[in-house]
């Protein structure tokens, strides 16, 4: 190992200073603080060099290290030390510093305020962290492996005031994204060329999306019959809750709900709307606004129901109970066969049920495929929020949010080997 020339000002420090320094008894730290080889090195003219000072390898805010040199005195070539150990303690700085601002920006904290923070530890200019930052991010590289179950979204980020379109593919398993990617359109050409780029279109798939109407023809066009396409009942269930509209009357809530009840257990929400609508009846209004004020109130007690049962459930750890298969085939028969009882708006969304039975249903016949795209609803959620995703101005803040947040699910935010004070510490026994 490096020989240590120990001074009452380094003793302390003797066995951080060996593990600073090359593992090699070739070199030696001098108590004025050179770094050298023991030994002088010979010539290429044949005659042997001698050790004639020091250079310094200088980083600001951090000091200047002495690094030994050696000159001939025949031909006067000169032969520099190595500084492997100079390097190896700024990568250390600069890995632990770029961790610091992987979980600033994860935080949306801007780059003018990161710069602020920086100076009260060594001033680091915005642009200066921007660059740590951009380099780290464009190491990462999406994990690629094969799938068997995949989400597939879009999202609506905004350059400015231009319109920009995320498509991302989730590994359903791991919750890890497979790709991403920032377009200026989200047309069938392109949602095609970003799914044949990143899947294998030779093996079979199963893809849960959401309810555009265009996804199963895109799919059987890339995989053919080796495609299973799940559609989200999520957000089947908010097209139908948006069918009926906010100011709704009691009967249509308790239609909204029929529908609602059909692939999910809302047998307790009908329950207690059933109730209300039973009182109504026997009611004997003198006046439309005495109606008015009686159901508004009805309404206010059907929906702290509702917030109760959702708390409840939330305690226990539990969703939505899921209806059997032949349980929501009969429940959707019989709602079709009242169809004429319901607004055409209504009528419409049975319809669209009818001819997406099979993609609505997939999930009964796949082992642990999902109902739902939660999983890449939730994934974006934690990257570009609804705020944050208007609020970008150009196409590499967006994608660079994108690319924080997918290394954040594959890698997560590596623990610092050393504290910025042990890293700084060292600096200090070193240089002068």
């Amino acid at each position: 190992m490096t020989k240590i020339h120990l001074t009452l000002n380094n003793f302390l420090n003797f066995e951080t200073l060996l593990r600073i320094f090359p593992d090699s008894n070739k070199y030696e730290f001098t108590s004025k603080k050179v770094f050298r080889l023991k030994d002088c090195v010979p010539c290429n003219c044949g005659a042997e060099m001698v050790h004639n000072g020091y250079d310094y390898a200088r980083k600001k805010g951090f000091g200047k290290v002495k690094i030994g040199k050696q000159c001939c005195n025949n031909c006067g070539a000169t032969h520099h030390e190595d500084k492997g150990f100079w390097k190896n303690l700024l990568a250390d700085w600069r890995e632990t510093i770029t961790s610091l601002l992987l979980v600033l920006r994860d935080s949306n904290v801007s780059w003018h305020v990161i710069s602020a923070i920086m100076k009260y530890i060594i001033p680091c200019s915005k642009d200066k962290a921007r660059y740590l930052f951009n380099q780290k991010i464009e190491q990462f590289e999406y994990p690629q492996q094969n799938y068997a179950i995949v989400n597939y979204d879009e999202q609506h980020p905004k350059k400015g005031r231009t319109q920009k379109y995320r498509l991302t593919l989730l590994n359903y398993e791991t919750k890890v994204p497979i790709a991403e990617g920032l377009f200026d359109n989200k047309d069938e050409e392109t949602i095609e060329a970003f799914l044949r780029k990143h899947l294998d279109t030779a093996k079979e798939i199963v893809i849960i999306v959401d309810c555009d109407r265009r996804y199963p023809a895109i799919f059987k066009k890339i995989w053919g019959n080796k495609v299973i396409v799940q559609k989200c009942l999520l957000h089947l269930n908010k097209l139908v809750v948006n069918d009926f509209g906010r100011n709704t009357s009691l009967l249509n809530e308790y239609n909204k709900y029929l529908i609602l009840n059909i692939f999910y257990n809302r047998s307790r929400e009908l329950k207690f709307l059933k109730k209300l609508l039973q009182k109504q009846e026997k009611k004997h209004f003198t006046t439309s606004k005495e109606k008015k004020e009686w159901v508004k109130e009805a309404k206010r007690k059907f929906y702290e129901y509702l917030k109760k049962l959702e708390n409840s459930r939330r305690r226990k750890e539990k969703n939505l109970t899921q209806r059997k298969l032949f349980k929501a085939k009969e429940l959707f028969e019989e709602l079709w066969h009242q169809k004429a009882l319901f607004s055409k708006k209504v009528r419409e969304r049975l319809k669209m049920i009818k001819d997406n039975w099979k993609y609505f249903t997939a999930f009964y016949q796949i082992k642990g495929c999902p109902a739902t795209n939660n999983a890449v609803e939730n994934y974006y959620s934690t990257s570009l929020k609804t705020h944050r995703k208007k609020q970008l101005r150009s196409d590499e803040g967006i994608v660079n949010h994108m690319k924080l947040s997918a290394l954040k699910r594959a890698e997560g935010f590596a623990e610092p080997k050393k504290t910025i004070l042990e890293i700084y510490g060292l600096f200090k026994l070193i240089t002068s």
